[in-house]
C-alpha cells in the first residue's frame, strides 16, 4: 500500500518543481549526449532550448500532478500505480520534446527527434523522479506519525479492509464460527463489529500488533489487562479495565502472559 505522503499535494509540488530543476541544471553543466550540438542548432540556442524543455516538463508535471491528486484514492493506492504514472508522464513529456524540437528545426524529421528527446527524459529524469520519491518513502517510514503506524486494518475473507482501529481503542478479538467479532472503545463506550473472517486469517495481524492469544477463541490487547485470575477450579481469566469485562485465559499461556505483562 502507498504511503500517505504520497496523497498529498505537497508531496505532488516536489515532482513538479524539482525535477525540472534538476533537468536544467544537469543539461547546462554536464551537456550530456553532445546535447549542445543538437541544441545549438547553429543559431546559440542551447540555454533558450534547455529552458524551453524545462517549462515543458514543468507544465506537464503541473497538469499530470493536479490530476493525479483530484483523481485521488483511485489512483494513490499501490506503488505500481505510481510508478505507472511516472513512466506515463515520462512518455508524454519524450513526445512534447520531440514535437518542440522539430519545430524549432524541421530540417530533421520529427521521428529522429524522437530517441533524442527519449534520452533526454528518460535517462536524464530517472535520476530526479528516484530522489523524489525514495526521498518521499524515507519520510513515510521515519517520521509517519505514531497514529498512522498504530492503524489496525481489519480485512475480510475477500481482503477488503472493513474496519480501521487505533492499537489502543481495540480491547479484544473473538472468533464466532466463520466470523469475528471485535471490541472496541469508541469515546469511552464499548462497541463491536462483526466481519467474516476466521481467527487464522487474522492471526498475523494481531501478533504483529503485539496482541495476546489468550485463549483458542479470543485475541486480547494486553494494554487492557488489569489483573489476571486463578480460581478455586483452576480457571483462569484476564480482567479488563472496561468494568464487568473478563476473558478466559488457556492454563498453557497463562504463565507466558503473565511474564510478559
Amino acid at each position: 500500500m502507498l504511503p500517505n505522503i504520497f496523497r498529498r499535494y505537497t508531496n505532488e509540488l516536489w515532482y513538479i518543481f524539482h525535477i525540472p530543476f534538476f533537468f536544467f541544471v544537469f543539461m547546462v553543466v554536464w551537456q550530456p549526449f553532445n546535447s549542445p550540438a543538437d541544441l545549438d542548432m547553429g543559431r546559440s540556442l542551447f540555454i533558450f532550448n534547455v529552458t524551453m524543455m524545462m517549462c515543458i516538463i514543468l507544465v506537464t508535471l503541473l497538469i499530470s500532478r493536479t490530476v493525479r491528486y483530484l483523481l485521488g484514492s483511485s489512483v494513490n493506492r499501490s506503488w505500481w500505480q505510481l510508478l505507472a504514472w511516472c513512466a506515463l508522464e515520462l512518455t508524454v513529456i519524450t513526445y512534447l520534446l520531440a514535437l518542440y524540437l522539430y519545430l524549432m528545426d524541421p530540417s530533421i524529421p520529427y521521428f529522429r527527434w524522437l530517441p533524442r528527446s527519449l534520452e533526454y527524459s528518460f535517462l536524464v529524469l530517472i535520476f530526479p523522479y528516484m530522489a523524489v520519491t525514495g526521498a518521499c518513502a524515507l519520510v513515510a517510514a521515519y517520521q509517519q506519525p505514531t497514529r498512522e503506524r498504530d492503524l489496525v486494518r481489519f480485512a475480510d475473507g475477500s481482503r477488503q479492509v472493513r474496519l480501521v482501529l487505533l492499537k489502543d481503542a481495540i480491547l479484544y478479538v473473538k472468533a464466532q464460527e466463520n466470523y469475528v467479532r471485535i471490541y472496541y472503545l469508541d469515546n469511552g463506550n464499548v462497541k463491536d463489529y462483526s466481519m467474516r473472517s476466521t481467527m487464522r486469517a487474522i492471526s498475523p495481524l494481531l501478533e504483529h500488533y503485539g496482541f495476546y492469544r489468550c485463549h483458542r477463541s479470543y485475541f486480547v490487547n494486553p494494554s487492557h489487562i488489569v489483573a489476571l485470575r486463578r480460581d478455586r477450579d483452576d480457571a483462569f481469566s484476564a480482567e479488563l479495565d472496561v468494568p464487568g469485562t473478563v476473558l478466559p485465559i488457556s492454563k498453557h499461556v497463562y504463565h507466558e502472559i503473565a511474564q510478559k505483562l
